[in-house]
């Protein structure tokens, strides 16, 4: 599999066969399909290892003991983008329209999976008084509904270019908002990271 990927990132998806991953492998193409019905099928167990290190990163940095929940949420964008900059390949062909039932994996895991590290961080903020919301497992649910919206085709355009920036702008407008918390809390923590 983590030939199969390499290979998907390097030269391509659609222009990686079997008979290439195999090779590469140093094994025989009945083992291949011993393990995989299909290269569809490596594509998809990929899916599934992304959408793990996702919530699974997600999870690891709300439960950091030594961070705020404001600088939690920042380092979680910061992950997202950083692994999304990392796989941009596999993630752009993933999402096209004929590989729906992909992207619809996607939508269905990664909203769901992710309500409870960032409750878990809403609730922190709310303890140490930047965030203000009587409904923190309803309050990350609009912050996963709303990014998924506004940051929306990110992937594929230049990250330094004013729609990227105005939509991250917007997108922290909307997620402070939600949560509650004064004007530029959460833009002002990321700006200063670093970022953008």
């Amino acid at each position: 599999m983590d030939i199969a990927e390499q290979l998907f990132l390097d030269n391509g998806y659609e222009e990686t066969m079997v008979s290439d991953i195999v090779k590469k492998a140093g094994v025989a193409q009945g083992t291949f399909y011993y393990y995989f019905k299909s290269k569809e099928a490596v594509l998809d167990e990929i899916t599934d290892k992304y959408i793990n290190i996702t919530v699974e990163g997600m999870k690891k940095i709300s439960r950091q003991d030594n961070m705020t929940a404001l600088n939690k949420l920042v380092q979680i964008f910061q992950f997202s983008s950083s692994f999304r900059g990392d796989i941009k390949g596999i993630m752009e062909y993933i999402h096209e329209e004929r590989n729906i039932h992909l992207h619809r994996k996607f939508e269905q895991r990664i909203p769901h999976e992710t309500v409870e590290p960032l409750a878990y961080i809403i609730k922190q903020g709310v303890k140490e008084g930047v965030f203000n919301t009587e409904y923190p497992e309803e309050a990350a649910k609009a912050f996963i509904g709303v990014s998924a919206m506004v940051l929306q085709g990110i992937d594929s355009a230049d990250q330094n270019s004013e729609e990227v920036i105005r939509k991250f702008r917007a997108n922290f407008d909307f997620i402070e908002r939600i949560l509650g918390t004064e004007k530029g809390a959460i833009m002002d923590v990321f700006w200063v990271k670093g970022e953008k």
